[in-house]
């Protein structure tokens, strides 16, 4: 249990430099002279940028020993982090976030694996909830206080606090992990581009993430316009939504069925969420009731495919996550592209009816995808 836990901390640590950007992206833009438009390319950049890697680094990197990988890539958390705390030039800022995107990839379709590998008598989506547990807890402890620091102590101090973590977790796990060679020494990517299987799962993965972050991308617009939300409870709001994200990742990891089930009440749950921001109207009551109920879904969706695509392919983990790595980086890019568009030109009511949508189909693909039927795992 407890290296489980040190895994969750390393994903906890991920999470956050990875959103780091995007709480600190005004202070950032002023720090390098930029415009927010530009520093805004630290986030979309990134997200395209893995969504084209993490497939091809996975297959290049299936030899290594795992315990090394996720070590070596919270070491690149780390270094990243602190360079990028002393840099005076976007060109540079933009270089570090480049190289964490090609890590980012590999610790995401490795890590989980890792997981199930650590607790071999533990059920899937029970291990992965562990991993999963430091995202959660990433969204609603760890990016508030990374915001605070930025805020106290400046947005460099903040990527040094976070790049000394990372360091320290990193050393922790050289210690208390095992030797983890890899289960498979050469990783063909050729015959599983080709297979249904996978392309199913990277495709499945992009369409619910894009369900979720088409709206959630542009959270705020929403509960200002369109439930009318003061400004001053909006942070009060989304702390509840990672608090919620935390309940709902223990309930996922520990539901009594298979993970295509997990995904589509949480799709459901979604689907009750957009409705819900629609028909809130002036009501603060059912405001908090949305957003507790947006948190747990949305939650559900950030472990449940991956822990879907495990027990699609047992014998072949990680390029499965590497498949659903793929898809949810796609869907992050994707989403937050189609929902700033609809949010430009058709404004902000548009964005829970068009993630309704997209809900819709992904209840559709995923009713198709009952023809890879899942191999039962311990």
């Amino acid at each position: 249990m407890l290296r489980l836990a040190m895994l969750s901390i390393g994903s906890f640590i991920w999470l956050v430099t990875e959103v780091m950007p995007i709480g600190l992206l005004t202070d950032i833009a002023q720090g390098l002279g930029v415009s927010s438009g530009q520093a805004g390319l630290l986030v979309t950049g990134y997200a395209w940028l893995v969504a084209l890697t993490a497939i091809p680094l996975t297959a290049l990197t299936s030899g290594i020993d795992r315990r090394i990988m996720i070590a070596g890539l919270l070491a690149l958390a780390g270094v990243v982090d602190i360079l990028s705390a002393f840099v005076s030039n976007f060109t540079v800022m933009a270089l570090l976030r480049i190289t964490l995107a090609f890590g980012h990839g590999l610790f995401w379709s490795t890590v989980a694996g890792v997981a199930v590998r650590l607790a071999p008598h533990m059920p899937v989506a029970k291990a992965a909830a562990w991993v999963f547990t430091g995202v959660a807890m990433g969204f609603a402890i760890g990016v508030p206080l990374i915001s605070a620091i930025g805020q106290w102590f400046g947005w460099r101090m903040a990527f040094a606090f976070c790049g000394m973590a990372a360091l320290l977790v990193c050393a922790g796990l050289v210690v208390m992990l095992p030797s983890l060679p890899s289960q498979r020494r050469h990783f063909d990517l050729r015959p599983l581009l080709k297979e249904p299987k996978f392309l199913y799962i990277a495709g499945l993965t992009m369409v619910l993430v894009m369900a979720h972050f088409t709206a959630y991308t542009y959270v705020v617009p929403l509960l200002l316009e369109v439930t009318h939300s003061p400004q001053t409870l909006i942070p009060s709001l989304l702390l509840v939504y990672g608090i919620a994200g935390i309940a709902g990742n223990w309930l996922s990891g520990r539901a009594p069925w298979g993970a295509s089930r997990v995904i589509m009440i949480a799709v459901w749950g979604l689907l009750a969420t957009y409705t819900l921001l629609l028909l809130c109207g002036h009501s603060t009551v059912m405001v908090w009731v949305n957003m507790v109920l947006w948190g747990m879904a949305a939650s559900a969706l950030n472990m449940a495919p991956q822990s879907y695509a495990m027990e699609l392919a047992p014998s072949e983990r990680e390029a499965a996550c590497s498949f659903s790595v793929t898809g949810f980086n796609a869907g992050v890019g994707a989403g937050a592209l189609l929902g700033g568009t609809a949010l430009s030109t058709i404004g902000v009511h548009s964005l829970p009816i068009m993630s309704s949508a997209l809900g819709l189909l992904a209840l559709v693909v995923l009713y198709w995808g009952k023809r890879f039927t899942p191999t039962k795992t311990a």
